[in-house]
């Protein structure tokens, strides 16, 4: 049977060489290992997430240690170094020896001349102290110490300034998983008597808990409940829709946030669910059957160009935009390896809300969000929107890790006039 860093080494070599999404490619590792016992299973998770999430920080430390040069290192070799360096820094639980150790063996099994180089750098690290020497510049610093790129770590200095530090810390730290309860069902208290784990009220339809596995739980699968963040949480709230109206949701899929809009309204409103994709339409439809909504109807649709049936037509409509995603990091530490041009996405999104803008009618209400903590998604997007005079400014408010506790998100709530 495969061990737990092997497999590591695997998915980790897709996600860094053959640009797959660590998500999908670790689901894919665990369901084709699924005799691996649970705590093999948990060890896998947390090493591709964590040297994912440390990549900067750990390949910056090989560079100071290796004679050789990162990109002179074989892909697997590097990747092994990777590994073995994050069980030192950043693991509670696997003694020194252990990471060296199992280090060692790998690089046995991948290029038997290479495991004295790898013992060489992990003991030469160890006995330094596991001491990070850090760049004197101060950017430099920030993105070593909390491991992002150098273009990502200019753009939170730019944006957050001193706080910069702070935010990049917290978006490191592991999310809380929460669960709003399905109204149409149960209240958060009811939910909360009902799961045999630690639970904490968080307000509204949310909670908190810890030490639960939701893809087992029978209780998810009958749709008494969604995962959902908090932040993420209050984008049906602003929204505030009611019983009879017809609301658009413009970029729907997965159908969480369409769910919580027909749970609102007690499953009496109109909720169209948008999505470009035919197979993301499928994931919108099941969410709604899992949790026996009726309401959400779901629509092949492409937010950047104009259905005449439905201008002037939407109560409320809502723009939950494609977006860099800087605000949850935590959850897809893939983001900071820098994939996504984030430059080219205000102006994807200002069509999006352009559009959805067209299909309120006067006095209707249209709310903007977004997963991410870059202002020219954000304020940029609604503040050239308000400068053409048709909406005005009801709410707006940018959710941070590190004061807020969920992830980073922002919300603008307008009114059409």
């Amino acid at each position: 049977m495969i061990s737990a860093r092997e497999a590591a080494l695997k998915t980790l070599t897709e996600v860094f060489y053959k640009d797959a999404f660590s998500s999908l490619a670790l689901k894919e590792r665990l369901k084709r290992n699924s005799d691996m016992p649970q705590s093999e299973k948990a060890l896998l998770t947390t090493l591709v997430y964590g040297v994912i999430s440390r990549h900067f920080t750990l390949r910056y430390i090989i560079e100071r240690y290796s004679r050789q040069r990162p990109d002179r290192i074989d892909k697997q070799i590097l990747i092994i170094l990777e590994l073995g360096l994050y069980q030192l820094l950043y693991t509670d639980r696997i003694p020194d020896s252990a990471a060296v150790n199992e280090s060692v063996k790998l690089a046995k099994k991948r290029n038997r001349g290479a495991s004295g180089f790898v013992n060489a750098v992990l003991r030469s690290f160890i006995r330094d102290g596991k001491r990070i020497d850090y760049p004197k510049d101060e950017i430099e610093r920030l993105g070593i110490e909390h491991s992002y790129s150098p273009e990502m770590t200019r753009l939170f200095v730019e944006q957050f300034g001193d706080r910069a530090g702070s935010v990049m810390a917290a978006l490191n730290e592991p999310p809380k998983l929460t669960l709003r309860a399905n109204i149409m069902k149960l209240s958060a208290a009811e939910l909360a008597q009902r799961l045999d784990v630690k639970i904490e009220l968080l307000g509204g339809a949310l909670l908190a808990a810890e030490g639960f596995d939701v893809g087992s739980s029978e209780l998810y699968k009958s749709g008494m409940f969604s995962v959902q963040d908090a932040a993420a949480y209050n984008t049906a709230i602003a929204l505030d829709p009611q019983p009879d109206e017809l609301i658009i949701d413009m970029c729907s899929a997965p159908g969480g946030k369409a769910a919580h809009i027909a749970e609102l309204t007690g499953d009496m409103a109109r909720v169209i669910a948008c999505d470009i994709y035919e197979h993301k339409i499928r994931l919108i439809e099941d969410t709604a059957r899992r949790l026996g909504l009726s309401s959400i109807e779901a629509r092949l649709m492409d937010g950047t160009r104009t259905d005449a049936a439905l201008v002037g037509a939407a109560d409320r409509v809502l723009c939950d935009v494609p977006c860099s995603g800087l605000g949850i990091i935590r959850r897809k530490p893939d983001i900071k390896l820098g994939r996504i041009d984030i430059s080219a996405l205000p102006a994807l999104q200002s069509a999006i809300l352009k559009n959805g803008a067209n299909y309120v009618r006067t006095g209707g209400i249209l709310v903007y969000s977004t997963c991410t903590l870059n202002r020219a998604e954000n304020e940029g997007v609604t503040e050239a929107l308000l400068k053409g005079g048709g909406f005005r400014k009801l709410y707006e408010k940018t959710y941070m890790p590190d004061t807020d506790g969920t992830d980073g998100f922002y919300i603008c709530k307008m009114e059409k006039l």
